[in-house]
């Protein structure tokens, strides 16, 4: 069952880093959702109960945040009733110190993912990551752990190949 949990967090992980790959904000909620739903699966089974419940409020964030090009999805109240939530579910199913890193993490991401130029997604992602890794290391998620290494190397590749490369062509 062991390698089951471990393989379950690995096809999130490939679902997380390939997110930040896309340049378009729609495209990089679609492999949230997918990426977010399978870790909270994985820490399901790991008895890491906060990160799953965190990632069952991420995922609805997430679907949220997709219709940002929406009307009734483009208030920053969504963000802050998401941020609050994640707080609130944080707290409501703490477990431990660790419990912690996932809360801090989630409300980062949410202030993260609220953005809809990927160029501030990937620069945000880059701060609430270590927070995750820790997390991950700690109740032994090792797709989580490999997925926050190549999250900070994909966001600052991204952050390289669309961003960097952009601004050094607008001055040439």
């Amino acid at each position: 069952m062991e390698i089951v949990i471990q393989l379950i967090g690995i096809a999130a992980m490939l679902g997380s880093v390939l997110s930040f790959q896309c340049n378009k904000h729609k495209s990089i909620m679609i492999m949230q959702i997918i990426a977010t739903a399978l870790f909270g699966i994985q820490y399901y089974f790991l008895g890491a109960f906060t990160g799953m419940a965190l990632d069952a409020v991420g995922i609805v964030r997430d679907v949220v945040f997709y219709h940002k090009d929406k009307k009734w999805a483009q208030s920053v109240w969504w963000t802050v009733l998401f941020a609050v939530a994640m707080a609130v579910v944080g707290i409501i199913t703490y477990q431990n110190y660790i419990s912690l890193l996932m809360i801090v993490a989630m409300v980062l991401n949410t202030v993260s993912f609220s953005f809809t130029k990927p160029k501030l997604v990937r620069s945000t992602i880059l701060i609430s990551s270590p927070f995750l890794l820790v997390y991950n290391i700690l109740t032994g998620s090792w797709g989580g752990v490999i997925n926050e290494a190549f999250s900070e190397v994909s966001s600052l590749v991204g952050l390289l190949r669309y961003d960097v490369k952009k601004n050094k062509k607008e001055s040439e």
